[in-house]
């Protein structure tokens, strides 16, 4: 059996400062899938044509780039004020590449082990042309890389001699190669157990089963496919709680299921929590919401924030980041307190 525990009294300023103070102390590691968002305008209809081939030539203008999927997560953790972080994964030895490298040394991110894998391995980038229709066809790069275990041996090692500093490890998978793969976290499980002074946080886009004994973060969607139902309503949180605890049975630990307009759930077998989402009359782009979730949560529960609080703070960070259109935005302390006060 499971109750419903809401919380009446919302988090107070005062609460989400001294949170804060505490939040850029922490030592937090991100291992996963590191990606570069290539955003640009695109113009497709200039009546200009190339001379060499005859086809009409676009015209691109504000090219810009942003940290994506794992990366995302750590410019989150950034944006919240996290002042020591370290990665752990790959990059190509290319213009995506040395782009990546920037953008974490702008965040002062420990890159030791982003290891630079010299051939046969292209930077993960998502290149987002935006026209006057919005997002058009996304060009990707290196989401169906291949990495050898050797290289991965090397990456699990050095999770290991981290984890002892460690107060957050965030454990991110996006493609369906690059990384991590069933077996890997199979063995990434047999690591992390020998840790227990470390919170960690998983969100894993295919492979949540095979994670184990600790916090995993979801949404409806991959819910119901890990619990093998064809769907699971986001505003029916009866139904969400219910399937979580069927899900917990298989992989143990506790889950953070995202749902959309309908708020965030904390589920364990112990004690459910929920907060509804806040209600927004603008436009909004979701874009990143779930990085921002993970970030806000990890964050605030690696400083010892309880439940309610850390969900609290996770929900109004999200409510930040989705009015952020075309870009994978990031929540500051002062952007939260402003969303608290409207």
């Amino acid at each position: 059996m499971f109750t419903l525990e809401n919380q009446n009294m919302p988090i107070q300023p005062t609460e989400i400062k001294e949170i804060f103070q505490q939040i850029k102390h922490l030592k937090v590691g991100v291992i996963g899938d590191f990606a570069v968002d290539f955003y640009y305008g695109i113009n497709q209809q200039t009546q200009e044509f190339s001379v060499e081939t005859g086809k009409e030539v676009f015209w691109g203008v504000k090219p810009k780039t942003s940290l994506g999927a794992a990366g995302n997560v750590v410019q989150n953790l950034a944006a919240l004020g996290v002042e020591n972080l370290q990665v752990f994964g790959c990059m190509g030895n290319d213009i995506y590449g040395r782009e990546m490298q920037h953008l974490f040394q702008k965040l002062n991110v420990d890159t030791t082990n982003l290891k630079t894998i010299q051939s046969g391995w292209d930077t993960c980038t998502y290149t987002k042309p935006m026209s006057v229709n919005g997002e058009e066809n996304r060009l990707d790069f290196g989401t169906h890389n291949t990495l050898s275990e050797a290289v991965f041996e090397e990456i699990l090692e050095a999770i290991e001699s981290a984890l002892p500093g460690l107060n957050v490890l965030i454990i991110n998978q996006q493609f369906p190669n690059p990384l991590l793969t069933p077996q890997r976290i199979q063995r990434l499980n047999d690591t992390l157990s020998k840790f227990q002074n470390c919170l960690f946080v998983a969100d894993l886009r295919a492979y949540g089963l095979h994670i184990k004994n600790i916090l995993l973060k979801v949404n409806t969607e991959e819910l119901a496919r890990l619990v093998g139902i064809s769907t699971i309503e986001e505003a029916d949180e009866i139904a969400c709680i219910s399937h979580a605890q069927t899900l917990l049975e298989k992989i143990g630990g506790s889950l953070l299921i995202t749902r959309g307009e309908h708020g965030i759930s904390y589920i364990s077998p112990t004690e459910t929590q929920s907060v509804k989402a806040l209600q927004l009359n603008t436009e909004l782009d979701t874009v990143g919401a779930g990085d921002t979730v993970v970030a806000a949560f990890s964050a605030s529960r690696g400083t010892g924030a309880n439940i309610t609080q850390s969900l609290e703070i996770a929900n109004l960070a999200a409510a930040v980041t989705v009015q952020k259109l075309n870009q994978t935005g990031t929540a500051t302390l002062d952007e939260i307190l402003e969303q608290q006060n409207k």
